[in-house]
């Protein structure tokens, strides 16, 4: 009996040193997971409502007033912080930042995604293209159905999806054509986590074959009962545990109300477009990014 229990620990603790070997390829040490957060933080769960009727607004009244902001002129970035003493744009974690890639890559975020088909509601409003990503109705109620993330061992359900160009985010100093942002809301505590992923010049893209042409060039909205899954827009393995590869750090919204409640995760493998959708995406987007903002005490961690 000894020696059969032998034949089966040998190569047990052959892989267990083989996983641990593999990782360490590409860390020097293993970080802690943050605790999940468990208090709900009071003023920030209504910075993004999601509607009954599947809209997504962002709110950027400054005490019930409306207020306009656009991404040049007197009503640019620049200006953004003088526009509303509520928002949080001249706050010293804003978003988006330059990322310069650290040495070591450590396991700090554990991440999964469970993204589930939506029907297509495209969203013109004025700032950038947007697609509301359909939830259950009674998901207030019920927090464990839908289309989500896991973070740390938290729900954040997908809200929606939207495009900047040029991308907001630079990796050394440089620009990526284009930018996806995947906006995540914790229902208990209002807190946002949004995957980042660039979009670089290449082969034609399949989801932007099939939806580009419907992208309203002004104001306005699209809805079909064509269904698709926010997937078709990420990099490849990006639901594998030991494939990952992400940049983080904590920040805001990157427009308007500049909102630090953010924990930000950048792919640092890109999706393509060809050339004529990236031209077509700028035509319609009109450099809709905001310059990058200091990082102050903030780090860039990489996984």
């Amino acid at each position: 009996m000894k020696s059969f229990k032998t034949f089966f620990l040998v190569p047990a603790l052959a892989f267990a040193m083989l996983a641990t070997l593999t990782f360490s390829s590409c860390s020097n040490a293993t970080q802690d997971i943050s605790p999940p957060v468990n208090v709900a933080d009071e003023g920030t769960a209504s910075v993004y409502t999601p509607g009954n009727d599947g809209s997504i607004s962002l709110r950027t009244d400054c005490n019930g007033d409306e207020i306009h902001w656009h991404y040049e002129g007197p009503e640019g970035p620049d200006h953004w912080a003088e526009l509303c003493p509520e928002w949080s744009c001249g706050g010293v974690a804003q978003s988006p930042v330059n990322i310069v890639p650290p040495p070591a890559r450590k396991k700090s975020k554990s991440l999964y995604f469970y993204w589930e088909n939506s029907e297509t509601h495209i969203v013109n409003n004025g700032h950038t293209i947007q697609f509301n990503y359909d939830q259950p109705g009674d998901l207030a109620t019920n927090h464990n159905q839908g289309s989500y993330i896991t973070l740390n061992g938290q729900k954040y359900h997908l809200l929606q999806f939207h495009l900047h160009a040029a991308s907001e985010h630079t990796v050394n100093g440089e620009h990526f054509p284009a930018e996806i942002h995947f906006v995540h809301k914790n229902l208990s505590t209002g807190k946002l986590a949004v995957i980042g992923v660039f979009i670089e010049e290449g082969a034609e893209n399949p989801f932007f074959a099939d939806f580009l042409e419907h992208f309203p060039h002004s104001e306005g909205d699209y809805e079909s009962a064509d269904s698709y899954n926010a997937n078709e827009l990420m990099p490849q393995n990006y639901n594998h545990w030991l494939k990952q590869h992400f940049w983080w750090y904590e920040g805001s919204l990157t427009t308007p109300p500049c909102s630090e409640i953010v924990s930000w995760m950048v792919w640092s493998s890109t999706i393509h477009a060809s050339h004529e959708q990236l031209v077509e995406l700028e035509e319609i987007l009109h450099e809709n990014y905001r310059p990058v903002e200091p990082l102050n005490s903030r780090l860039v961690r990489a996984q």
